[in-house]
């Protein structure tokens, strides 16, 4: 497996920032993994915080484990949130990811012709 193939593996299946600390490029790997670790947390940050208000309101309507009750407490809580937030965290996200992996290749690229 040549470098520029393990460059893309490592930015686009381990996290983003993997490759170039790889590459010895511990600089641009930490700011690509901050980049990329900010919007994660939010999106996983509201995904958390709207299942625990769902579980609430299941544990309100008595607890029980209907799953005709629970479904319509889900499309109600995802009605009533702001989907423009998580919206933007994972265009950030997949942004930083693609801007990484693009990154590494031309490091290695760059390493190589050297």
């Amino acid at each position: 497996m040549n470098n520029t193939v393990k460059a893309v593996f490592l930015s686009a299946f381990v996290f983003p920032g993997a490759a170039h600390w790889w590459l010895k490029k511990q600089l641009a790997a930490g700011l690509y993994a901050i980049a990329a670790a900010l919007p994660l947390y939010y999106i996983i940050d509201v995904t958390m915080t709207q299942t625990q208000l769902i579980i609430d309101r299941v544990l309100l309507a008595g607890g029980q484990l209907d799953l005709l009750r629970i479904n319509e407490l889900v499309i109600q809580q995802m009605a009533s949130l702001d989907t423009q937030g998580i919206e933007l965290a994972t265009a950030m996200l997949l942004c930083v990811w693609l801007v990484n992996i693009i990154d590494a290749i031309r490091l290695v690229r760059k390493r190589e012709h050297e």
